[in-house]
Parts: structure tokens; C-alpha cells; sequence
């Protein structure tokens, strides 16, 4: 379980460490929610949705990209100071660029040393062949002419100089892939030991994504057949206000009023209030739909189920006291127990929906579990 999504654009916001701080809103009990929320909530049906488990196969090619990377985890680079460098050689330079005796950006490996397969042509035309023939410790010029499409213009057709030092010769060594890398690299044995348990993790992995997939698709129908015909003012005020209030606080952190902050990524004042309200009424609008299953079912969370939410979230964020984590991501107690009662709703429409076939090839479908009416976290909230 992740920490709840308001939407993407707040992905963003929190990536910004902006929720950092939120204020709590007034506590209200989730059964007064649930009163305040019905009078405004037309449910669509829940139970016996149809979906299209999703199957996820193991294929070849994830067991080859395990056995790849294990491949060049183990293999090993030894610099060579002696000898010739010739085409098919890694080699480790250094370089400075300049145009019409001028340094131009990005031209420059700032002396950490750039690793260089001759002949690879990942450099422009002709710079690679000049290298061919000199030994490290060489210092020598490379003279080339960047094309007339290059992507950079100030660099289009221009020819440059750059200055060149061959610090050494790459000695690569690859591992077969075999058992003996397996019996040294791993907790295995062999190959077929090996390949055996990561097809094993994957389809357990797969499993898990199948089944988050499905219920996801079953929320977003339940979220899109139902009907909010309007949203408690206050609380939607006071979540947007709280971050709000949070971006004003992290603007002063950084020496700079909130408008010259939020114009740094993009916004005005005026467009991010907006998208943070749109943003809150989105979730709301879940949390509105959901509760009012819960009433009608008689879903509720315990204080234990209540604690063991609070360890689960602090376990995933690190955090070591529930004070802290109500501060940092501005829940309130009620919204502790609104989480496992989400998780139990999703539990009830899974449980009662009913699994079909896929449509055969070039039928129309009107949008299945795998979530292709709309792309959604954890918690059924949409993202782009």
C-alpha cells in the first residue's frame, strides 16, 4: 500500500516535499462523514461487476534480462597504462571543446574521465579515429566538423577543436554466464537453480501487479458509474488551504514569495489553486463514494485494524512516531481509518464481481480491469 495520491499534479507537489507541514483540519467522525456524504452521493452498481483477470505471463526475455545484468554486475574493468589504443578498444579520455577558440557547452568531460568505445561512432565524425594509434598519457588535439542537422544550431556544420588526453586502455573482462558465475555471484548452484527462482519471484510479482490491476479497474468503474452531486464546501477549502499554506511556508524557507516560487515550476498563484482544488474534489469525491458503501454495508475499522495502518504507514515512510506522520502528510485520525475502510470496500466490489473472458480479437470493449478507462494508483484515484 502506497501513501494515497490526491491526483498527479500533486505527485509533483510532493515530490517538492510540499505536503512537508500541512496543517490538520478540524476531526470529524467518519460515521458524521458518512451522514454528510449520502446526502450527496447517487451509487452506482458495485457488486457483480464484470473484469478480465489480467495474466501477466514470465517470458524468455525477463529471465535473459536477469541474466544479463548479472552478467555485467560481475563484469570487471582494469585500466591498461601501456600500449596502443586501435579500433574495438574502450578507452577513458578526457576533453575540452572549443569553437572558434571559444569552450562551448556540454564539450568538456570536466576531468572525470569519459569511457569510449573506438569505432562505436558514438562520437561525431571522425573524432573516434583520431584517438586510434595514440597510447596513455597522450595529450593531442582531435579536429572534426559537426554536421549541418546536428541538434545543438550553435554547433550545426562549425568545426571544433578538442583537446584530448588518453588516460588508459580499458581491459575488459565478461564472465561466461554459467554455473560457476551463478555458484560465485549468488545463492545458487546452477543456471537451472538460478532461472527457476527468478521465474518464480517474477510470477509472484506478476500476481500481485495482476491483482492490483483488476481491482483497480473495478474501482475506477464503481468511481465512474457513480454520481457527487456536490462537495462539502469546508473541507475542501480546508485542505486547500492547508497546502496552500504549506507552499507559502516552503516559498519562505527558500527566501522568496509564494509567486515567485510556484512561477519556478511553471504556475501562477491563481492556476495552482486551481489544480490543487480540482485535485482535493477528486479525492474527495473517492472518499464521498466509498464511505457511502461502507454505511450501506456496514464496513467499519476497528482501533486495532486502526493502529496496524498506522505501523503499515510508518514501516513504508520511515517515520517513527504517528505525530510525525500526521504532520508530514496532514492526516488526521480519521483519516487513518479511512484507509483500511477503502481497502475493505475494494475487498467487497473484488470479491463480488465476476471474472469473463477477454473479447475476442476485434471486438469493441467498453473498458476493463486492466485500467484502460484511465490509469489509477493504489487508491482508485486517476492519474495522467
Amino acid at each position: 500500500m502506497k501513501i494515497r495520491k490526491i491526483s498527479a499534479v500533486l505527485v509533483a507537489v510532493m515530490m517538492m516535499s510540499l505536503f512537508a507541514g500541512c496543517g490538520k483540519k478540524d476531526e470529524q467522525s467518519i460515521e458524521t462523514m458518512q451522514d454528510d456524504y449520502s446526502k450527496y452521493v447517487t451509487l452506482g452498481e458495485y457488486k457483480g461487476l464484470e473484469y478480465t483477470p489480467q495474466k501477466t505471463e514470465v517470458t524468455d526475455e525477463d529471465i535473459k534480462y536477469y541474466a544479463d545484468s548479472l552478467v555485467y554486475q560481475n563484469t570487471t574493468t582494469t585500466p591498461i597504462y601501456e600500449g596502443i589504443a586501435s579500433e574495438g578498444d574502450t578507452v577513458n579520455i578526457d576533453f575540452v571543446g572549443y569553437v572558434d577558440g571559444v569552450p562551448f557547452d556540454g564539450g568538456d568531460s570536466q576531468g572525470q574521465g569519459y569511457d569510449l568505445v573506438l569505432g562505436s561512432h558514438s562520437f561525431v565524425d571522425d573524432f573516434e579515429e583520431q584517438i586510434v594509434g595514440h597510447s596513455p598519457g597522450d595529450a593531442f588535439d582531435v579536429n572534426v566538423t559537426f554536421p549541418d542537422d546536428y541538434s545543438s544550431e550553435d554547433l550545426a556544420g562549425k568545426d571544433a577543436l578538442f583537446e584530448t588526453t588518453l588516460n588508459y586502455i580499458a581491459q575488459i573482462e565478461t564472465p561466461e554466464y554459467d554455473d560457476a558465475l551463478i555458484a560465485s555471484a549468488t545463492d545458487y548452484s546452477t543456471v537451472e537453480e538460478y532461472e527457476t527462482a527468478k521465474r518464480a519471484e517474477l510470477e509472484e510479482q506478476n500476481a500481485t501487479n495482476d491483482l492490483a490491476a483488476d481491482k483497480n479497474g473495478l474501482v475506477q468503474k464503481v468511481l465512474d458509474a457513480s454520481d457527487v452531486s456536490e462537495y462539502p464546501a469546508t473541507e475542501v477549502e480546508d485542505r486547500v488551504q492547508s497546502m496552500m499554506d504549506s507552499v507559502t511556508e516552503e516559498a519562505e524557507a527558500n527566501g522568496v514569495d509564494i509567486d515567485t516560487y510556484l512561477s519556478n515550476y511553471g504556475y501562477t498563484l491563481d492556476t495552482f489553486r486551481s489544480q490543487i482544488k480540482e485535485s482535493v474534489e477528486t479525492y474527495i469525491r473517492e472518499k464521498m463514494i466509498f464511505l457511502t458503501i461502507a454505511g450501506q454495508e456496514g464496513i467499519t475499522a476497528t482501533d486495532e485494524e486502526t493502529e496496524a495502518k498506522v505501523q503499515e504507514l510508518l514501516t513504508q515512510t520511515g517515520l517513527t512516531d504517528k505525530e510525525t506522520l500526521s504532520s508530514v502528510y496532514g492526516y488526521t485520525d480519521d483519516d487513518y481509518s479511512y484507509e483500511v475502510i477503502y481497502q475493505k470496500v475494494v475487498d467487497l466490489i473484488y470479491e463480488n464481481a465476476v471474472a469473463v473472458d477477454a473479447p475476442a480479437d476485434g471486438e469493441a470493449s467498453d473498458g476493463d480491469a486492466s485500467g484502460n478507462s484511465g490509469m489509477i494508483d493504489d487508491y482508485g484515484t486517476t492519474e495522467e
